[in-house]
């Protein structure tokens, strides 16, 4: 179950390259969410936010949630998550970056302040899309009192990060935040022991030779707040002409506390903080896009 929500999402999001270059909100974004200068919120999490002037709330992907402008050229992306420190925002943030294959360069390096009586860490960075183009991103992280947080990051051009960044520092301010709703009933639901299997085979003739490939998870939650994990792989390939073959394996583990808030299991253990949006159907679990099977 290794893994983030936010690594989730590295399929198209430059699908919102049209609103990065100033095209205004596409029809992909436009999908009935709250009015324009609406209040907005985090089910769940109880984190709420204004919609700033002109943009509206274009997807929603999980916890993450996608605004898009008709004025503005960019794009602003919002995802909260159980942060003890910033660090922590911070590491979610790099997620965020690898999810979408692009190296974050900071422009303007991290540094620690309070917007609206809320801790915030403040950092600009620049990268490349997949044209070649550079892209700036503003990111604000907030602490609540809580125990949880709010990653906010503007992407645009470096032309264009200015007026984005202003707007971004709006949208912060409006932040408002209580107790986040725990899910007590699903963190129950999901005691037991978890299995996931994979496994493929290719070739199987004296020309091609044969490849096969296994990798295996099990997960244990106690039904109170724990949680162990681990996981095995191996390959083995046998080459044609050859009276041998080769193979290899490996194998990983991790243990710590987890909670479900709203449908978003967090995992907290010794390889930092991850996210799924699970869907828990009988001996059935659905996370990360993946589907565990209950032993």
């Amino acid at each position: 179950m290794k893994g983030s929500f936010l690594l989730a999402i590295g399929m198209g999001i430059f699908a919102f390259l049209g609103i990065l270059a100033g095209k205004g909100l596409t029809e992909s974004l436009k999908s009935g969410g709250p009015a324009v200068g609406a209040q907005s919120r985090f089910p769940g999490w109880n984190i709420e936010y204004k919609l700033p002037q002109g943009w509206q709330v274009g997807q929603t992907l999980g916890r993450l949630q996608v605004l898009g402008s008709n004025t503005e050229a960019g794009a602003i992306f919002l995802a909260p998550g159980m942060y003890r420190s910033h660090e922590e925002a911070v590491a979610d943030l790099s997620q965020f970056y690898q999810s979408m294959n692009l190296q974050a360069v900071p422009v303007e390096p991290p540094k620690g302040t309070t917007i609206a009586g809320l801790r915030a860490t403040v950092a600009t960075y620049a990268s490349m899309d997949q044209t070649g183009r550079t892209v700036h991103g503003r990111s604000i992280s907030l602490l609540t009192p809580h125990g949880t947080g709010l990653n906010m990051l503007g992407m645009t051009t470096a032309e264009q990060m200015s007026r984005l960044g202003g707007t971004l520092e709006r949208l912060a301010a409006s932040v408002t935040a209580k107790p986040p709703s725990v899910n007590r009933q699903a963190i129950q639901a999901l005691a037991g022991t978890w299995v996931l299997y994979q496994g493929a085979y290719q070739g199987g003739s004296s020309s091609t030779g044969t490849t096969s490939r296994s990798h295996e998870e099990t997960a244990v939650f106690d039904g109170q707040g724990s949680y162990q994990w681990q996981s095995s792989s191996t390959v083995s390939v046998m080459t044609p002409g050859y009276a041998g073959g080769a193979g290899g394996a490996s194998s990983d583990s991790d243990r710590g506390t987890y909670t479900v808030i709203g449908s978003t299991l967090v995992m907290k253990g010794t390889k930092g903080q991850f996210t799924f949006d699970i869907q828990l159907e009988g001996n059935r679990l659905t996370a990360g896009g993946k589907t565990y099977l209950r032993n």
